[in-house]
């Protein structure tokens, strides 16, 4: 199974570079940098769809963006905050085991779809070609569904009526989008899990099975020591330096360069990012 990280995803961007020559690539990294500082566990996802909208349109046509949000348990795809020609499109429920819907099929498979010409290529994916629920009738559409350790959580979508609209390339760069999504899904669960608790409930984290990890996921594991994994693992469940110093029976100094040394190994900047890997990489959950 396909695990679109952050990392993954510019790696198979940089394969399609050679394709797509007259690219600015120096701009359109500056756009996507951009775009990632904008998403933060704050906003809801009408918020996040709307701040990615603007900055998307700059990388490829965006007449219809929009983030779907699976539940597995119901089997229903909620879009909320779908932006259309730069106007709101009122919410809607999608049934994920439809299968006259391009959005279900992206969450049935756990595959992309590229499509340039809507009237020959849907029959890659659908029976028959979908009739839109509500908005535009796409010409073009991409769509990169969203894992969350290993699971499908949603997808992210841009549409036109425009034939031919996008470049291999940017398959790669909605991906990258996505992983921006995924982490800020990532993070607002462990809130969610390590700070809003019913009275006597509380969040049990575990290390998963190395078994279950890709190749990648596991090489970046082992580069840290068991001390660090410790560490993290106690900054996943929320503590500060402090707790964790007193938990382990030393002090905030040395918690403080175990954690930079984890960052470091990790390729992240900061506290929040490191957890959002940790659970991204399915290391914890």
């Amino acid at each position: 199974m396909t695990k679109y990280t952050f990392v993954d995803s510019f790696t198979s961007w940089s394969n399609a570079v050679a394709y797509t020559p007259d690219i600015d690539w120096t701009a359109q990294l500056a756009i996507l940098s951009k775009v990632e500082e904008l998403i933060t566990s704050d906003l809801t996802l009408e918020e996040i769809t709307a701040s990615i909208y603007v900055n998307v349109n700059l990388l490829m046509d965006a007449f219809q963006f929009a983030i779907g949000i699976y539940d597995a348990q119901k089997n229903i795809i909620s879009y909320k905050g779908m932006i259309e020609d730069g106007k709101r499109i009122p919410d809607f429920k999608v049934d994920a085991l439809a299968t006259n819907r391009l959005a279900s099929w992206c969450i049935r498979h756990e595959k992309e779809i590229f499509i340039n010409d809507m009237d020959r290529e849907y029959s890659n994916y659908l029976e028959q070609k979908p009739i839109p629920i509500i908005g535009c009738d796409p010409r073009s559409a991409i769509y990169v569904p969203l894992r969350l350790n290993h699971e499908i959580v949603g997808f992210i979508t841009v549409r036109t009526i425009h034939e031919n609209a996008y470049l291999p390339h940017q398959l790669y760069i909605l991906k990258t989008v996505g992983s921006f999504v995924v982490r800020t899904i990532a993070l607002s669960k462990m809130k969610i899990a390590t700070f809003v608790h019913t009275p006597g409930e509380h969040k049990v984290w575990k290390w998963c099975p190395t078994d279950t990890l890709t190749t990648k996921s596991l090489h970046t594991l082992n580069l840290l020591t068991e001390r660090e994994k410790e560490v993290l693992f106690l900054l996943v469940t929320g503590l500060e330096n402090k707790g964790i110093a007193e938990r382990l029976f030393v002090s905030a100094g040395t918690i403080k360069t175990h954690t930079l040394n984890i960052y470091q190994k990790m390729d992240v900047a900061n506290r929040t990012s490191a957890i959002v890997k940790a659970l991204s990489l399915g290391w914890i959950a």
